[in-house]
């Protein structure tokens, strides 16, 4: 039998804040290093604090990527639109209209979420390179769409499963089609699953570095994440840029993501119910 120390909740608190603080290091680590030189950065002496606030390191990073930034919002908003056009339709057809061939569209779909994101690189790179697509918006665009449409399509068949048919077919028996109890009936119902399966299809292209290496070598239109991958050259690290840069990257997703927060519980939660 438990000791009543630890059933207290204060001790589960404390236990919650401590592994917090341990995850929390590497960002405050991250966090620190950004306004440090790189001398002091790699001094013998460790230093929680810096000595010097650089700031001069956030003004370098933050002209370096901010003409990088249009590149990555257009992307991903156009990404996450056409994912989410393609697959509210295909998953409500699979789910509720007894396509053919349903089953084995989701088990496909779902297999290519465990491969990783390399093995489709070389042939993307070979069509695209016969259809002109390479280095070009579209071409990235297409390409990080071949990882957010089954992960869509995946969560969205697990959404709309808990979804009350009954509403559409007495839509229909009051002369509603198909298409018009979808957008008046099913979205408006589904509007968070929806919403939850935009906001992933918008983070995955704006973290993406694997398709956008490959597909784009202009350096007019790489994205945030190929230029911060350019702090690695040949003679070493670029840690006055790579530290700034990547909290300047991370900063809009994770903002995005603090917003529409309640949307994402509450999508993993009625998907989950199935």
């Amino acid at each position: 039998m438990r000791s009543p120390a630890f059933r207290s909740p204060w001790w589960y608190t404390g236990f919650g804040i401590v592994i917090t603080l341990i995850l929390l290091l590497p960002l405050y680590w991250v966090l620190m290093g950004s306004f440090m030189t790189q001398r002091e950065l790699f001094s013998p002496h460790f230093s929680l604090w810096p000595r010097e606030f650089v700031f001069q390191n956030w003004a370098n990073a933050l002209s370096r990527l901010w003409p990088h930034f249009t590149t990555s919002a257009i992307v991903s908003i156009c990404t996450s639109a056409a994912t989410l056009l393609i697959t509210a339709p295909a998953a409500y057809a699979l789910v509720w209209l007894k396509v053919r061939g349903r089953g084995a569209l989701f088990s496909f779909m779902l297999t290519s979420q465990m491969l990783p994101a390399i093995v489709f690189v070389i042939p993307l790179f070979v069509v695209f390179s016969r259809i002109d697509l390479v280095n070009t918006l579209p071409g990235l665009i297409l390409g990080d769409m071949t990882f957010t449409i089954p992960f869509a399509l995946v969560m969205l068949g697990a959404y709309l499963r808990e979804f009350p048919y009954q509403l559409v077919e007495a839509a229909q028996v009051d002369g509603a089609g198909q298409w018009r109890a979808f957008f008046s009936i099913v979205l408006p119902v589904t509007k968070t699953g929806m919403i939850t399966v935009a906001i992933f299809s918008f983070l995955m292209p704006w973290g993406d570095l694997i398709f956008a290496l490959s597909l784009i070598t202009e350096a007019g239109l790489q994205p945030l994440t190929l230029e911060l991958y350019k702090a690695m050259g040949v003679y070493g690290i670029d840690w006055s840029f790579l530290l700034p840069g990547s909290l300047l990257t991370a900063l809009p997703a994770g903002l995005f993501v603090v917003l529409a927060s309640r949307f994402i519980v509450a999508g993993f939660t009625r998907g989950a119910l199935h």
